[in-house]
Formats: C-alpha cells, sequence, structure tokens
C-alpha cells in the first residue's frame, strides 16, 4: 500500500516513529564509539602485540615481528605461569567461598528493622568504598614485623614466631592477602544479598509459618531457591574480580615473599614494566580473558537455566 492511502494523522505517527528512532540511535551513537575506542581498538591492538616479538629490553633490529603463537607456546611451558595460575584459582577459590559464607550469614542477621538504618549501612560498605592503595597501605602498617597490630595479637597468641611476620612468610603471606580480599569485599555480598533477601515474596513465608515450619526447612526449601539468581549473579561478579586481582597485591607484597603471591596479573605486570616483554604480557593478558570469559559463560548458562525454573 502506497503512502498516499495514509491519512495524516498515520502519517503523521509514521514520522513521529522514525523520528524517535533516529534520536535513540543519535544519544547512543557517540556511547557505542567511545566503547569501540576504549575496548575493541585496544583488544585488537594487544592481540597484534600478543603475536609479535615485542620487547623493549632488546634493541629493535634484533626484533623478529610477527612470531605467530611462540609467545602462547613458550608461556604454557612456563613453570611461573603455572604457578601464577595456581595461585590465582586458590586465592579466587578461598576469597569467594569465604565471602559468599560471610555474606549470607550476616545478610540473614541483618535482614530487618536494622537494615534501615542508613548509619549501619554506611558502616558496611565503608571497607568497600575506600581506595584499594589505601586498603594495601593501612594493612601492610597491620602487618608491619615491628608495630604491627595483628602480628602482635598473632605473636601473642603464639600463632607466628618472633622471627617473621604475616607478609614476610611463604607460609602465611597470601593467607594474609586473603584475610584484606575478604574483609575491603564481604560488604559488597552483603548488601546485595540483604537486597535479594528483602525482595523475596512473603506468601510462600506466611504458608510455612501456619504449617510451623523449622527455621532451617524454611531457608533450605524457601529461601535459598529463590535467592538463587541473585546468588550466581553476585558469584559471578565475585569471581570475575577475584581472578584479575592485582591492587592488594602489589600494595602488600609485589608477589612475594619468592612467589607466595604471583598472581597472574601480577605475573603481567612483572612481564611487562620489570622485563619490558611487551609481547608476551598480551599473550599472558589474553589466556586470563580467555579463562574470565569461560567461567563467566558457564555461570551465565547456569544463571540463566535457574530463571527459568524459578
Amino acid at each position: 500500500m502506497s503512502s498516499a492511502g495514509f491519512s495524516p494523522y498515520q502519517k503523521f505517527s509514521s514520522w513521529i516513529s522514525k523520528t524517535e528512532n533516529r534520536f535513540k540511535w543519535a544519544l547512543i551513537l557517540p556511547t557505542i564509539v567511545l566503547l569501540a575506542l576504549i575496548t575493541v581498538y585496544p583488544t585488537i591492538y594487544a592481540l597484534r602485540l600478543a603475536l609479535s616479538d615485542y620487547n623493549l629490553a632488546r634493541a629493535a633490529e634484533s626484533l623478529k615481528g610477527y612470531i605467530g603463537l611462540a609467545n602462547f607456546r613458550e608461556i604454557l611451558r612456563d613453570v611461573t605461569f603455572w604457578s601464577s595460575l595456581r595461585t590465582t584459582v586458590v586465592f579466587t577459590v578461598v576469597v569467594v567461598a569465604v565471602e559468599f559464607f560471610l555474606g549470607l550469614v550476616i545478610a540473614l542477621i541483618l535482614q530487618g528493622a536494622v537494615t534501615r538504618s542508613k548509619i549501619v549501612r554506611t558502616l558496611i560498605l565503608l571497607p568497600m568504598i575506600m581506595a584499594p592503595i589505601v586498603v594495601g597501605l593501612t594493612w601492610t602498617y597491620l602487618y608491619q614485623s615491628e608495630f604491627g597490630l595483628v602480628t602482635y595479637i598473632l605473636r601473642k597468641l603464639h600463632l607466628m614466631s618472633y622471627r617473621t611476620a604475616p607478609l614476610a612468610d611463604v607460609r602465611t603471606a597470601l593467607p594474609a592477602l586473603m584475610i584484606v580480599d575478604i574483609w575491603q569485599w564481604t560488604p559488597f555480598l552483603i548488601m546485595v544479598l540483604l537486597a535479594g533477601l528483602e525482595a523475596l515474596p512473603t506468601a510462600p513465608y506466611e504458608a510455612a509459618r501456619i504449617d510451623k515450619a523449622p527455621p532451617f526447612l524454611v531457608f533450605r526449601k524457601i529461601t535459598l531457591p529463590l535467592l538463587k539468581p541473585v546468588i550466581l549473579i553476585v558469584l559471578v561478579l565475585r569471581i570475575m574480580d577475584a581472578i584479575r586481582v592485582f591492587d592488594i597485591v602489589y600494595a602488600l607484597t609485589e608477589g612475594g615473599p619468592g612467589e607466595a603471591t604471583d598472581v597472574l596479573s601480577m605475573f603481567i605486570y612483572r612481564n611487562s614494566f620489570y622485563l619490558w616483554n611487551i609481547g608476551k604480557a598480551s599473550a599472558i593478558s589474553f589466556i586470563l580473558l580467555y579463562i574470565i570469559m569461560i567461567i563467566s559463560v558457564i555461570l551465565v548458562n547456569v544463571l540463566s537455566r535457574v530463571k527459568e525454573t524459578v
């Protein structure tokens, strides 16, 4: 049907609809361009570096240029890479598990009138809103060998020798970092899980109250299944963040002592700014990106299935 057959009102409505679509695209186009400039282009450039022999510590005439997957093969044969990967996995699993457990328990305890207090919410969020480098420096003083409060308490409890400190011992350096991360990011899980608990429907709980169901049974049969989407979302966010942890490691230990706290992000940093091997560092970055993407896809698929069943 030609446009001549439309009434003036229909023509005006069609013009308004097209104008709205153009206006929407005009609004989001700058954002799309900006995202392309700060994500797509650097990613492509980093991939080009990962496939080249780009090393600032060597003379330009000794570089080979494009070398294909040689950097990736070298990394997979590097014992230090596998050690850093193992440390990253241990760190991520432990901190996310402890943070989730503490966050859920504290959220269940605080659920109700206490959560409406702005002072309580502010105090809960305080560790999370502090700058990471400030957190690192604060805990550096707490772990300090001679005057650190945490070190003093551990020595008084005979849990640590007077000859060492938490960050100076290969056996305690990684657990010390885990404690800092748990202290900083457990509030995030508390607040997200609190929001999820407050958004749950009340009808199932009223029915359970009428049936006089035990609290643990109510938690296992009602609260936990209804809270699963929120739990998976918060786990996705924390796992992705914990895998690429860098700031507190750099501020507290710089990967030491030895390689006790040498996570993948620190391994990338050392290859980039200590060894100047930019090509290898870019290749490690892509390996880390692939690991995060695989874990994210698995968790998002699980989340989609859970949402369909809830």
